[in-house]
């Protein structure tokens, strides 16, 4: 028998909405005094459900699925941390020993404790941490900027061994820092990902905020160049990606194409149990794919709302990247049919342009060429 081919299934858990901050941008700032927690018994009728559907896939693909849980909120951390021991168990149990699984938290890190500590180290296999550096937009319900906090608790964990990531947002308040902020990540060591500012809440929540696509790319492109000018660079999601895929098609290499129908490296699972993939309008009920506790995925993977939400993306990759010539090369088409952040503008007949992430391709190709580490254009 031919030896199994590798993938992996992301599923980003809402636990709970529930949270200590209320920072000014937060998409979910309408729920976040809510109490209600995803209940074990919920959590177990998920967990039968995604393994039913990738037990059946993986057998007629000869293939084999890595399940990957990845815990949000609200802040997840708030949780009592036995919840997670006692839901680690059900995972175990329902999918038994020969299912790859893995348990990642994003956290604001405002709370820890020897408990939280331990669960961070032993419970989960890796943990990111939510700190912007510059702007004060991550405040408490007294609106008191708590960063300090999460730099000290950030320090609490480094010196016990533990490694973890971070997640900056960008705004109109931080993106002038972005030196400042992978010159704080380089020192530190830690990878980090990039999220530029995307819909919040409610109408005008961002307008002291927002940013354009021109401010983003050049936020980008002075990341990359950081990047290319440091000794010892940190890993900044999603730019190192685009740099080793344009590297690699400079050198002939292809980076394929994403099909979307084909496989969903990744789907949201709201409190209540609503899946929502994370280009579709998050929370509005018309682009749910239907309810995971309720309903086997396999049922909801052939319905007419996962076919709606499909057709869509297929709509963006079709007038973004068939004409792209980075398309298939450098880019898959992955960050138009999947990115949040991308696509910021609209053309007449309402489809998403991707400017952001094609001018960054432009600049990296540019650079590498620059750089003597690609042939220069003929």
């Amino acid at each position: 028998m031919s030896e199994k081919s590798q993938r992996i299934a992301q599923f980003v858990m809402k636990i709970s909405k529930l949270c200590n901050l209320r920072c000014r941008y937060c998409y979910e700032m309408n729920e976040l005094d809510q109490t209600a927690i995803m209940s074990r018994d919920e959590l177990r009728r998920i967990y039968a459900n995604i393994r039913e559907h990738y037990v059946a896939r993986d057998h007629a693909d000869n293939a084999r699925t890595e399940v990957r849980f990845i815990w949000h909120g609200g802040e997840p951390l708030l949780v009592e941390p036995a919840q997670y021991w006692q839901t680690f168990e059900d995972q175990r149990d329902i999918f038994g020993p020969d299912q790859p699984l893995q348990n990642t938290v994003q956290t604001n890190l405002t709370i820890l404790d020897e408990e939280r500590i331990r669960l961070l180290r032993d419970g989960f296999q890796s943990f990111g941490v939510s700190v912007d550096l510059f702007g004060g937009l991550r405040v408490n319900l007294a609106g008191r900027d708590q960063q300090r906090r999460v730099l000290r608790n950030m320090d609490v964990l480094r010196a016990e061994g533990l490694r973890f990531g971070g997640l900056t947002v960008l705004t109109k308040l931080n993106i002038g820092h972005v030196r400042e902020i992978f010159r704080f990540y380089e020192r530190a060591k830690l990878g980090f990902r990039v999220l530029p500012l995307f819909a919040g809440a409610f109408d005008g929540q961002h307008d002291d905020y927002e940013l354009t696509s021109a401010e983003i790319v050049e936020a980008y492109r002075t990341l990359i160049d950081l990047w290319l000018q440091s000794n010892e660079p940190p890993e900044i999601l999603p730019l190192t990606g685009y740099l080793k895929a344009t590297a690699y098609a400079l050198d002939g290499g292809t980076a394929g194409y994403f099909n979307k129908r084909d496989w969903n490296p990744a789907i949201l699972v709201n409190i209540d149990g609503e899946l929502f993939h994370t280009a579709d309008p998050y929370g509005d009920p018309t682009w749910s794919l239907g309810n995971l506790i309720k309903t086997p995925l396999s049922r909801i993977v052939a319905s007419p709302q996962m076919e709606k939400s499909l057709h869509e993306a297929e709509r963006r990759l079709a007038f973004n990247c068939t004409r792209c010539r980075f398309f298939g090369k450098a880019c898959s088409g992955y960050p138009v049919v999947e990115e949040q952040s991308n696509c910021r503008e609209l053309d007449d007949g309402g489809i998403p342009v991707c400017v952001v992430e094609k001018q960054t391709f432009e600049h990296i190709e540019r650079r590498l060429r620059q750089a003597g580490l690609a042939a220069a254009e003929t």
